[in-house]
């Protein structure tokens, strides 16, 4: 698909066009022989606007997972569910993203897998994903410290998800229900143990509570003397005071 735009009439491929060409070309010619000019050729896009729209080779394999991301934010923002069930709605978004072009992502896997430089490039978009997941759970999560469970509940459904999708890039040829009945499973596995995470209450503070009974007629000295060694006793112990109760006592 063509979208007008460019200087003097000049068309402008669509991205997936310009992906799915570069695509052949690197699975064709191998990625590092294949050059930009090349590229430019089998979309027709001059290589200027190639460069500026795209900035590399690894740009234009990876472009599709740019807007995919977007896609995924703009809907976590605007989603009216609770935050888990957003989080979990937006993997099946990713994995719709991959299973619905398999022109692309399939012979796109076989190249990150061939490639050091291509696979560090997919590590860091899916850390960006469970960033986003996980700032999105901390900060929609009802208040309170939940940063650490926030983070372990993204890194969890992104190994999930992960561990579906590459299922499937391994054998793209398998039934898709059999595919989203996996994802299901893995997404209920991942719910199951997510949410006692994000909705335990806080451990309440326990403060440690200090009773001394002395005769009315101790001086202060001698009275802050036997309370401070009291303290001392209780901390080198390592027994917590009993709210409510002594913890220490001391007599004449």
């Amino acid at each position: 698909m063509e979208h007008p735009g460019g200087r003097g009439g000049q068309t402008r491929a669509d991205t997936r066009e310009v992906v799915l060409a570069a695509v052949r070309l690197f699975t064709e010619g191998g990625f590092e022989a294949t050059t930009m000019d090349q590229i430019a050729a089998a979309t027709g896009v001059s290589r200027r606007s190639l460069f500026r729209r795209f900035g590399s080779k690894e740009d234009i394999l990876f472009a599709e997972h740019d807007e995919l991301f977007s896609t995924v934010a703009g809907f976590l923002e605007a989603s009216p569910d609770d935050p888990l069930t957003s989080v979990l709605s937006a993997a099946r978004l990713v994995l719709q993203g991959y299973l619905g072009d398999p022109e692309i992502t399939v012979p796109r896997y076989r190249l990150v897998r061939a490639h050091d430089r291509l696979r560090d490039r997919e590590v860091a978009m899916t850390a960006r994903y469970q960033a986003a997941f996980s700032r999105y759970l901390a900060r929609r999560g009802g208040g309170g410290d939940r940063s650490l469970a926030a983070g372990v509940v993204a890194a969890s459904l992104i190994a999930a998800h992960n561990h579906v999708l590459r299922g499937w890039l391994r054998n793209p040829e398998q039934d898709p229900r059999e595919v989203w009945a996996r994802f299901d499973e893995a997404v209920d596995f991942v719910r199951r143990a997510a949410e006692p995470m994000l909705h335990a209450a806080p451990e309440p503070r326990r403060d440690r509570v200090l009773v001394a009974v002395y005769p009315g007629d101790t001086g202060r000295e001698e009275l802050f003397r036997r309370i401070g060694e009291a303290v001392r006793e209780s901390e080198e112990s390592g027994r917590p005071g009993d709210p409510g109760g002594p913890a220490e006592s001391g007599g004449p």
